[in-house]
């Protein structure tokens, strides 16, 4: 009966020690800090005990997994699916991953130099993957590759664009060796078929530019990466040498790319004023504004549907400070930003959405996209790939419209 009341007084005691340190905010936690070194305690805040408490069952699970599951199983591949089920729960298809062999590559592809087939892949919101730019010279031109693909599998594995983490995995397993082959399905014009495509050393330019008839500069800008600012500002030099009367920027199929880089392109052809702002989720807002040096003669940019991100912030703000016509389609509908967080112990990273941006009328286009101010639907089955105003209508819009000065 003794040893009965100690029991009771203990347990009392110890509801009322962790109601007082609750009261302050702080919990005592031990763990084993090795093989017969005892136990190691300290003190939490009550977060931190309320998050050991939440994340308690994910170790759980994984304890069992090691211990009954019917194979051997890697517990690096455990935490890694982890991680990866976590950034998938927010169902934000730009919001994941990446090991460290994942964030090289996707480095590689910012810089525009790697193994592969020089295509430029993008998304759709179908969750399909279209080739939305094949390069010059590229072993994708060589072996047949058209604009407008969807690929459908690679080597046999099927592959789909229904979020960030399956879209990485297909650009891994069209990547490969040097001069080593992969095959291509692909959808075209509704008839399935396999493309073989030797891999090559890729040096991809994102930009391009030239003088049409008639005087016109066109620049066209294929992702707002690698040395597509670049490029851009050496365009602008050398119209102004060549006194063009008209500036074409052509945008579609871009599915955008770095937020200094179309700050930076924009600022060059934008008269003084607000370009973009983005806003996070506590309310905190950053503003891009353009100088009042700017290469100042008629503009047009073209786009369309797969015009995304960075496209459509270049497309809107030329819209909201009055600077020229948006020519083409409505344009995808992207206007969340994402940042990169890279971890220094193995340098993984994690991509994820942290803003919306908007454009100084105050328009996102998240799930709307940029609306034309004339509205052009393109008359062949793919952008020509050079720039022709007589087989590309749209284009041929574009330069009609300044042109005529409207």
């Amino acid at each position: 009966m003794k040893n009965s009341k100690l029991r009771v007084m203990a347990l009392v005691w110890g509801a009322l020690m962790i109601a007082v340190i609750s009261s302050t905010a702080t919990l005592l936690v031990s763990g084993r800090v090795g093989h017969g070194e005892g136990e190691n305690r300290r003190w939490v805040t009550q977060a931190e005990y309320d998050t050991i408490q939440r994340y308690s069952r994910l170790d759980e699970v994984r304890q069992s997994l090691m211990k009954d599951y019917y194979k051997v199983l890697d517990e690096d591949d455990l935490v890694l699916g982890a991680i990866r089920g976590m950034t998938g729960a927010t169902g934000d298809p730009y919001t994941f991953y990446y090991t460290p062999e994942e964030l090289k590559r996707e480095n590689e592809d910012t810089a525009g130099v790697y193994y592969g087939i020089g295509a430029l892949l993008q998304n759709t919101a179908e969750g399909e993957i279209e080739i939305v730019r094949v390069f010059p010279d590229s072993p994708a031109e060589v072996a047949g590759v058209h604009t407008g693909d969807v690929i459908l599998a690679v080597d046999g594995v099927v592959v789909t664009g229904a979020d960030g983490r399956s879209y990485l995995e297909a650009v891994r397993r069209i990547r490969g060796g040097d001069r080593t082959q992969v095959t291509l399905t692909v959808r075209r014009d509704g008839e399935r078929m396999a493309i073989p495509v030797t891999r090559g050393d890729v040096k991809i330019s994102y930009a391009s530019y030239q003088v049409l008839p008639g005087n016109i500069g066109y620049i066209n800008i294929a992702q707002f990466t690698g040395d597509a600012s670049q490029v851009f500002h050496e365009a602008i030099e050398a119209f102004k040498a060549e006194k063009v009367v008209g500036l074409v920027i052509d945008v579609r199929n871009n599915p955008g790319g770095l937020l200094d880089q179309v700050v930076s392109i924009a600022d060059a052809i934008l008269p003084k004023g607000l370009i973009v702002y983005t806003e996070q989720r506590n309310g905190s807002r950053q503003d891009f504004y353009s100088d009042a040096d700017f290469f100042d003669v008629p503009l047009a940019v073209l786009v369309n549907d797969m015009s995304a991100s960075a496209s459509e912030i270049l497309a809107g703000s030329v819209q909201a400070l009055g600077r020229g016509k948006v020519v083409g389609l409505t344009t995808y509908g992207k206007g969340i930003v994402q940042s990169l967080q890279t971890f220094q112990s193995d340098n993984a990273g994690m991509q994820l959405t942290t803003a919306s941006y908007f454009d100084a009328l105050d328009r996102c286009p998240q799930g709307v996209g940029v609306q034309p101010d004339v509205e052009v639907a393109l008359e062949g089955k793919a952008i020509p790939a050079e720039p022709d105003p007589v087989s590309d209508n749209q284009l041929a819009k574009a330069i009609a419209l300044l042109e005529i000065g409207n």
